[in-house]
């Protein structure tokens, strides 16, 4: 195991286990998107999709974890941003959420975008 640091994530085995726990937040975010039932907002769309990616930037932006490949990242936006749209005015949400929940949405997924193109060197 290689050490470089004092840091709690400064040796390999620690960036392995952060690493697998990136790998379960993809699968769960993939095998949500997989089911349209469970990517519903009222499902697993607000309860784990958008917060699994949260999660994943937090992980990258505290522990130096590889986060997903761009177009990873890209493909979730933009399925859950038209399941976003396609689905919130059926729940009836009070004035002015709507936009203010898209925006973080949005915010949330361009955080991690970039942290990706950081990491990985992507344009």
């Amino acid at each position: 195991m290689g050490t470089w640091g004092e840091g709690n994530f400064e040796n390999d085995g620690a960036l392995d286990f952060v690493g697998g726990l990136i790998d379960e937040l993809v699968e769960k975010i993939n095998e949500c998107f997989a089911d349209e039932d469970l990517a519903a907002l009222d499902e697993d769309g607000e309860a784990v999709i958008v917060p699994g990616v949260h999660v994943i930037s937090v992980l990258n932006e505290q522990c130096h974890a590889a986060p997903p490949k761009l177009d990873i990242i890209i493909g979730w936006r933009d399925k859950y941003l038209a399941i976003f749209d396609e689905q919130i005015g059926g729940l009836d949400p009070v004035k002015g959420f709507e936009q203010k929940r898209r925006a973080i949405i949005e915010a949330t997924f361009s955080k991690l975008e970039e942290q990706s193109r950081r990491f990985w060197g992507e344009s």
